[in-house]
């Protein structure tokens, strides 16, 4: 029977599993470190806007040069590369914070910079995992990264908020600065064969051309792409923008909102341990019938719920989130050849992220004209009907995952048992 960690006795994803988990605390620790930093230099909400704006329009515009850089030179080395940047960009916001010496600006560029070197993380990352596991351990490895995402979020908000209230802000972005810096150390100890491409790399054009027509290549890449990037839009971003003002009006004020984003959480947490064992047969319709749940979550919250049935609605949700990305990361690492696999997951990730900063910054007028309840509903609405036409796509439907098939080393084991 295989044990449920199996992928941690390989050294390499040892070591990776742990630079991520580390990474993970430090980027929820983030955060509330810098918006507490905006706030103490200026008391602007709208200027903790443009910090955070700057960082996620950085990375966003940057995500397919990391993408093609991640295929052409040794993933190891990129993400080594970009924890770097991130170690010197937090560690400079620290110091100035510490000193009393911090600027607005200076922030902002700090926050952009961090942004751009995230970029390059991402798919370097996604591309190293199957490079660190044997194939029929690809699924498990990948359950495991969501596991230490979504048990770092509690943990990395709550230390960041016990740092910003008891020593500040700067000795928060400090210590992020160290979680990058202890990454960087554990990945730069990764053992693989070297895989760079720099002798014989086409230009950057025709790399950016050849990731494309890998990621367009399949429907179900490009369609399922589309398809949570305006899920994004429509259900996701009105959920977390609404719910905060209905939770302070109508549900009895911060606390109710905790119960639901702590729910949500717990959730997270449950579908990757879900990812280490449950394998659906057809893949993408999976993910499709979980994301139907999540409809739930704004259907409640439209009607001013109890807070505990939303907040069972949201550990629905999370679960449905966590658990989908796990068997998408796995069927894409499957699908996409090797060396075109961080380009196609730049394009995934761009594509996924597009639309939610506007869909941030549009809920709230959209609920002022429409009605609160009105968008909930519409949101839940849509991605319960999408769904269907998704699903319904002949590529979407009978796409299978490949089953785990025991390495070389297994199938000698066991031929030399007696019979």
């Amino acid at each position: 029977m295989k044990r449920w960690a199996e992928a941690l006795s390989e050294r390499d994803f040892r070591l990776l599993f742990s630079a991520r988990t580390i990474s993970f605390f430090g980027t929820n620790l983030a955060p509330i470190a810098v918006a507490f930093a905006v706030l103490d230099l200026t008391g602007s909400a709208t200027d903790t806007g443009f910090a955070f704006a700057c960082w996620t329009l950085a990375q966003i515009s940057t995500l397919l040069v990391g993408g093609v850089i991640a295929d052409r030179l040794p993933r190891k080395l990129v993400m080594v590369a970009s924890d770097s940047a991130n170690f010197c960009v937090r560690a400079t916001m620290g110091a100035l914070l510490v000193t009393g010496n911090a600027r607005l600006w200076e922030l902002l560029v700090l926050q952009a910079v961090g942004g751009a070197a995230t970029a390059f993380y991402s798919p370097a990352s996604t591309g190293l995992v199957p490079e660190t596991v044997p194939p029929r351990l690809l699924q498990q490895a990948n359950a495991l990264m969501s596991i230490a995402r979504y048990m770092a979020f509690p943990l990395g908000a709550a230390v960041g908020g016990t740092l910003v209230a008891t020593i500040g802000s700067g000795y928060a972005l400090l210590l992020d600065g160290g979680t990058y810096a202890t990454s960087a150390l554990l990945l730069s100890a990764i053992r693989l064969s070297s895989r760079a491409r720099t002798a014989t790399a086409p230009n950057f054009a025709r790399e950016l051309r050849e990731g494309w027509h890998a990621f367009t290549e399949h429907t179900w890449v490009w369609l399922l792409t589309v398809w949570i990037s305006l899920y994004f839009l429509i259900t996701y971003a009105p959920f977390f923008v609404l719910g905060p003002y209905i939770a302070k009006h109508s549900l009895g004020g911060p606390k109710a909102w905790a119960v639901i984003v702590t729910g949500e959480a717990i959730g997270a947490l449950a579908g990757g341990i879900a990812g280490l064992r449950v394998r659906p047969m057809r893949a993408m319709t999976a993910i499709g019938g979980f994301f139907v749940v999540t409809a739930l979550q704004s259907v409640l919250l439209a009607e001013h719920a109890p807070v505990v049935a939303i907040g069972a609605a949201a550990v629905l949700a999370g679960a449905a989130f966590s658990f989908g990305t796990v068997i998408w990361d796995t069927s894409l690492q499957q699908t996409i050849e090797p060396e075109k696999l961080a380009r196609v997951s730049a394009y995934n990730w761009m594509g996924a992220m597009a639309f939610l900063p506007a869909g941030y910054a549009i809920a709230g007028p959209a609920a002022s004209v429409l009605g609160m309840s009105t968008l909930l509903w519409i949101g839940a609405a849509w991605i319960v009907a999408t769904t269907a036409l998704v699903v319904s796509v002949p590529d979407v439907r009978d796409f299978r995952l490949r089953p785990a098939q025991p390495d070389a080393e297994e199938e000698l084991a066991v031929a030399a048992l007696p019979s």
